[in-house]
């Protein structure tokens, strides 16, 4: 089964669909997975995808700030300053992300949308923009990678582990994702908290990771152990120990094929 927490007040949120890709071998799925109340057509069973569901938690975050101090701490603003127009995840492994997407993105005037640590690429599908006066905010490091991005409508240049506070209204986004860089994140129960804050009754926040990551820049607990099982365990503690969350599910949507052969996403 899902961890279920209490959302504030009475409405239900669903938490992290973390989007992740498993290095196991695993079989196609023959019908969707249900995360957080989404039917996710391409999500499986795994590891990963069971990662949350031990009620073992402690009562305290189990994470020190030497945890979450990476090896090469200090400016990230300086080390993205040129930008890397590059991808950070394999083909097939990056379809599986944008087809994840597809499955929680709202329709283009219906939902307001804040993409976290964002660059030239969202992975939202292609020609997905939301129409005015609904919006998509790009927040990340480097300004040219940020204009480059399709999807957006506004961005924003922001260090979240330097000022994790969001500048924006409460109840203000219907989706809240970030792809790619949960791992870097330095205060994540800070971060955590405000984007709950900012989410509306209802909205969704999720975290997709793989297993390719800068080592220096990571946080230490993001290698011991170097698996998607334990990673999903991870994000699950930052959604945990943050606010109250309605609910954290784990959909584990890598590609099919031998460790090796591909790149996991969850």
């Amino acid at each position: 089964g899902r961890q279920k927490l209490r959302l504030r007040g009475s409405a239900m949120l669903p938490l992290a669909a973390i989007a992740k890709l498993s290095l196991l071998l695993a079989l196609p799925a023959t019908h969707a997975v249900a995360v957080c109340g989404v039917d996710v057509p391409h999500a499986k069973v795994s590891p990963a995808s069971r990662a949350l569901d031990s009620s073992d938690w402690p009562e305290a975050f189990p994470y020190t700030a030497k945890d979450l101090t990476p090896m090469m701490a200090g400016n990230d603003g300086f080390f993205y300053f040129l930008p890397k127009f590059v991808q950070h995840a394999g083909e097939e492994c990056r379809d599986s992300l944008t087809r994840f997407y597809e499955a929680v993105l709202p329709a283009s005037g219906e939902g307001d949308v804040l993409d976290l640590c964002s660059s030239w690429t969202s992975h939202y599908p292609s020609g997905w923009r939301p129409s005015p006066p609904r919006r998509c905010v790009a927040l990340g490091l480097n300004p040219l990678e940020l204009l480059a991005n399709p999807s957006k409508t506004e961005w924003r240049v922001q260090d979240l582990n330097k000022d994790p506070q969001l500048p924006y209204a409460d109840a203000a986004f219907d989706l809240v994702t970030n792809s790619l860089s949960v791992d870097y994140m330095t205060r994540p129960l800070e971060l955590f908290e405000e984007t709950h804050r900012v989410l509306r009754p209802g909205g969704l926040a999720c975290m997709a990771f793989t297993n390719r990551c800068f080592p220096t820049k990571v946080v230490p607990i993001w290698t011991a152990p170097f698996t998607e099982a334990s990673h999903a365990k991870i994000v699950g503690a930052y959604f945990r120990y943050s606010a109250d969350w309605a609910e954290v599910g784990v959909a584990d949507v890598s590609p099919d094929g031998w460790v090796g052969q591909r790149d996991p996403m969850v």
